[in-house]
């Protein structure tokens, strides 16, 4: 017996707050092409070369992450993914599957990379490729046993363990109930983030934390994928402004009129990195939705240089 006086209380430390924590399993799900995959690879981008998340909020020094994913080719589809969100590949591992065959979720060989790497983050993706049978994620108890061990490796070796599975097609009931497998897979996640389409834009997905068991709910988040601009994150779909923001949209009939302007005001003098322009519209009160279409109708040019993304005016 152990009294709980004897224990030393600790914060929960978070990757990204309140989205995933650091010593604990997160579960990021979806339907099949809904840009799970992308996403996180723009997350393991910023996380690999010291950049922010999607709220603005920087990290404080670049980390390693492992990228363990069996559905695409490492080569010509994962490596070129990865270059072309920014990240740095010299902090990105993965256990090579063609040598080490057979591996799944429990896997000895998972802990050896983690205490060998010491990553920030271990990305599996997806999980149903890490089973040695289809029912393992089904009958509870062997779905527990299989949470237990990443948990604690998680906690051990502090590390954020991210879990992404696809939906089952049992429509029209709780999100937590569409995860694929045992209910267990679910309890034994931190947060569960689910993705979905937007229902007036097909090219627009939106996250929700549908599970937060260790701080509040994380404000619903929005990412697009298009042919012409690729992946972006867009604005927090429960937008709120300060007084400062609402002063400022009354010099403008809308917030696009007000975007229009500024957009003009700042590349007429010379192209501009795109993080610069989001934190600088932001400011005033402009959402990334907002910038993005702004930008497509102006036919504003983007480029890459230095591993910064710029827009330009020029033709």
């Amino acid at each position: 017996m152990t009294l709980y006086s004897e224990v030393e209380s600790s914060p929960v430390r978070w990757l990204w707050y309140p989205y995933i924590a650091i010593g604990k399993i997160t579960l990021l799900q979806g339907d099949p092409g809904d840009g799970k995959s992308t996403m996180m690879m723009n997350l393991i981008a910023e996380i690999t070369t010291g950049g922010a998340f999607p709220d603005g909020k920087p990290l404080e020094q670049p980390q390693r992450v492992i990228y363990q994913c069996s559905e695409d080719g490492v080569a010509d589809t994962i490596k070129p993914r990865l270059e072309e969100q920014g990240a740095d590949c010299s902090k990105v591992a993965f256990i090579n599957e063609e040598v080490n065959s057979g591996l799944t979720l429990d896997d000895e060989r998972i802990r050896d990379a983690i205490v060998a790497f010491r990553p920030r983050l271990v990305v599996i993706d997806p999980i149903q490729a890490y089973l040695s049978s289809d029912s393992d994620l089904q009958i509870a108890g062997k779905a527990r046993r299989l949470m237990q061990h990443l948990g604690m490796w998680a906690a051990t070796y502090d590390c954020a363990i991210v879990l992404i599975g696809h939906l089952n097609k049992k429509e029209g009931i709780k999100g937590l109930y569409r995860s694929l497998g045992s209910i267990d897979v679910v309890a034994a996640a931190r947060s569960v983030l689910q993705i979905e389409r937007d229902a007036e834009n097909m090219d627009i997905r939106v996250v929700h934390q549908i599970k937060n068991s260790l701080g509040p709910d994380g404000s619903k988040i929005s990412f697009s994928i298009t042919e012409d601009y690729g992946f972006q994150w867009l604005d927090s779909i429960s937008e709120s402004c300060d007084e400062k923001q609402e002063v400022q949209t009354l010099e403008y009939k809308t917030k696009t009129e007000m975007a229009c302007a500024l957009l003009k005001q700042y590349l007429v003098k010379g192209d501009m990195a795109s993080k610069e322009i989001y934190e600088r519209l932001g400011e005033a009160g402009i959402s990334r939705r907002t910038i993005a279409e702004t930008k497509h109708v102006l036919g504003i040019q983007s480029y890459r240089k230095m591993r910064q993304w710029y827009w330009t005016l020029r033709e």
